[in-house]
């Protein structure tokens, strides 16, 4: 047995007596079942406002590269970093915020703190809902707290700085402010195109949902369009290796798109568990990131087959509970390098579970889904492995239902790493850990493939409590 093996073993002692504790402690009260919201007006209104969320180099503080190896410390700068905001309502005043900040993610309970910040903003008091998404950036600072220095096991410290965090809360703010106060009437249009081998990925996906979609709005005077754009790719091909800030190709794609077309973009990432942006094998890794860039950028241009949207907006944001097997996640849980809170669970490896949150939204016709964490795409679209194929050797009936079946629709958009960053969502019948160190080190599966993506999730069965939560959710929605 060598030290991982036995670093394994008493990060699950410690895990589990932790967790009995929460059960003798604590109590998971019921969550009650969410009503609908609903907006309804004579025309869009929409604002925009974005800013610079760059690290203040003037203090003595060390920042954190996110998004691979722990202890990657920050040595440059690439190109800087912003957060975006866009009020949305129905010509009524009575609308939502939609928040994206070029950061690999936030915890649901910074995201309610900022909530909470702009709720109170005497300006914000027709506010219905604040949703917050990550670009999901892997070179931006750590906002998590994973990616601090680590030890002889691979267990990293807190890499969040107080500083910036809090600059990041103010810049929600201020930008969401300066959004609702930016409002203008439009329309909105919504449209896609397929962008086939527009996506790469190391893992074998039946189905990769290679589409980019963009919901327009059109001022009705002058003005800037203002983009909401979604594509399920990771912005993570400067590798391991880099310690420069950037903000990788969504920030390349929506100056280019700022430059030529004069829209302001908001982006948010969508079923990426797995999947990374289009590789053009460029060893200058700044330059692929600039060609993936100007790729999507220009695949956007060739949007012709929209569809005007009604002004309405319902939506129902439903919290639940999400029992928490990964011992590795619930150790830096109880080390306090991320902000978590533990609540009892009876189906978890731990005994412990996380509160979290899904919205189910409808925009006009257009219907957008809001997930936590990063989510396969075989979870939202379908495209399950078949007994002979899958690297567990079962079937896809231990799957849960894809979302989109929930929602019945397959062009519904699913933007992940919003509003929680839960870790990976796998399909259970390519859920593999390994043997001796789960959740601690990847492992092969029995076509010797990596399975890097369950170490950072939360268990096989996310996909089952996401699933029965949206259930619940839309049926709902429909009464």
């Amino acid at each position: 047995m060598d030290i991982m093996d036995l670093a394994s073993k008493g990060i699950i002692k410690i895990t589990k007596s932790y967790g009995k504790k929460v059960q003798k402690t604590k109590t998971a009260y019921p969550i009650p079942e969410e009503s609908p919201v609903e907006i309804k007006g004579s025309c869009f209104r929409a604002g925009f406002s974005r800013d610079e969320i760059m690290p203040d180099l003037s203090l003595d503080r060390t920042y954190w590269i996110a998004g691979h190896g722990s202890g990657h410390k920050m040595e440059g700068i690439l190109s800087p970093v912003y957060i975006h905001a866009l009020w949305l309502d129905c010509g009524n005043d009575e609308g939502i915020i939609w928040i994206s900040a070029d950061i690999v993610g936030l915890t649901n309970i910074e995201v309610n703190k900022i909530r909470k910040m702009i709720l109170s903003r005497p300006e914000m008091k027709n506010c219905k809902a604040v949703n917050f998404s990550c670009t999901h950036s892997h070179s931006g600072i750590d906002t998590l707290g994973y990616w601090g220095k680590a030890n002889l096991v691979s267990i990293p410290s807190d890499g969040k700085v107080p500083e910036y965090m809090d600059m990041l809360f103010e810049k929600a703010v201020k930008v969401s402010v300066e959004a609702h106060n930016n409002a203008k009437a439009g329309k909105l249009y919504t449209g896609r195109i397929s962008i086939e081998g527009g996506l790469s990925t190391g893992r074998r996906l039946p189905e990769k949902h290679e589409y980019l979609t963009r919901l327009r709005f059109v001022p009705e005077n002058e003005g800037n369009e203002i983009w909401i754009m979604n594509i399920g790719a990771h912005p993570n091909s400067l590798g391991g290796n880099n310690r420069q800030l950037s903000g990788e190709y969504p920030y390349f794609m929506r100056e280019q798109i700022k430059k030529e077309k004069g829209a302001d973009v908001i982006f948010g990432i969508g079923a990426i568990g797995g999947m990374d942006a289009k590789d053009f094998g460029n060893e200058d890794r700044v330059q692929e990131i600039k060609l993936q860039a100007e790729y999507y950028a220009e695949r956007s241009f060739e949007i012709t087959d929209e569809k005007e949207l009604d002004a309405s907006i319902k939506f129902i944001t439903q919290p639940f509970y999400l029992p928490v097997d990964n011992n590795v996640l619930t150790l830096l849980a109880i080390r306090g390098t991320m902000s978590f809170n533990a609540f009892p669970s009876n189906c978890s490896e731990t005994g412990i579970a996380m509160k979290t949150e899904i919205t189910y939204m409808t925009i006009g016709s257009q219907k957008i889904l809001l997930l936590p964490g990063e989510n396969f795409v075989s979870t939202v679209y379908g495209g399950y492995m078949d007994k002979e194929n899958s690297t567990t050797g079962l079937s896809p009936e231990v799957n849960a239902e894809p979302l989109c079946e929930i929602t019945g629709d397959s062009e519904m958009i699913a933007f992940g790493a919003t509003n929680d960053m839960t870790g990976y969502c796998v399909p259970k019948n390519d859920f593999v850990l390994h043997p001796t160190q789960p959740y601690l080190n990847s492992t092969r599966d029995r076509f010797d493939e990596n399975h890097y993506h369950e170490t950072n999730s939360m268990g096989p069965n996310t996909h089952k409590f996401i699933a029965d939560t949206l259930k619940t959710v839309v049926k709902n929605f429909n009464k």
